[in-house]
């Protein structure tokens, strides 16, 4: 993300640097949003709707306009894609075992969805997996080290968000 979004604003074209503008404000509102969140989640375990909200909407008007200044319309298709088909299986998940996934999670899950499915699936695919790998790293050292034992529950917030983040920025 980061090569592209300099690509974009060295290119010259109005468009173009304008659009990385907009996505480097973008990448400004997920780390002041994903820090928020992410310190709200460990401390208590959850994911206030008065972030998410705002920063679902934020970002989907982002990718709006970045979609239409690069004539990149399947790109905002993908992201809005993405977002739905995450979120849409973080439900799925929730609504099975309810204490797997919290609801924050579901619509964590949409937000992310838009900004990786943008990048591209590839990016989704590697931003999930991340996110799990992370958490299920964290989880191991934590029951080895006796810190947490089966029954403990973890926020995966922060793990969606940091999975995000190294997946978006590889992209």
């Amino acid at each position: 993300m980061i090569p592209f979004i300099g690509d974009l604003i060295t290119s010259g074209a109005a468009a173009e640097v304008l659009a990385g503008m907009v996505l480097l404000l973008g990448g400004m509102v997920f780390a002041v949003c994903a820090i928020a969140l992410s310190f709200i989640d460990l401390t208590e375990h959850r994911l206030p709707n008065r972030i998410l909200y705002p920063w679902a909407a934020v970002t989907a008007g982002m990718l709006l306009v970045v979609s239409v200044l690069l004539g990149d319309i399947p790109g905002l298709l993908r992201g809005i894609g993405a977002g739905l088909l995450w979120g849409v299986l973080f439900l799925i998940a929730r609504l099975a075992h309810p204490p797997s996934i919290g609801m924050g999670d579901v619509k964590l899950a949409v937000v992310l969805g838009l900004y990786t499915g943008f990048l591209g699936w590839a990016t989704v695919a590697a931003a999930v997996l991340l996110s799990f790998l992370l958490a299920g790293a964290v989880a191991l050292v934590l029951l080895l080290t006796r810190q947490a034992d089966r029954r403990t529950r973890l926020p995966f917030g922060p793990f969606l968000i940091l999975g995000t983040a190294i997946a978006m920025i590889a992209a």
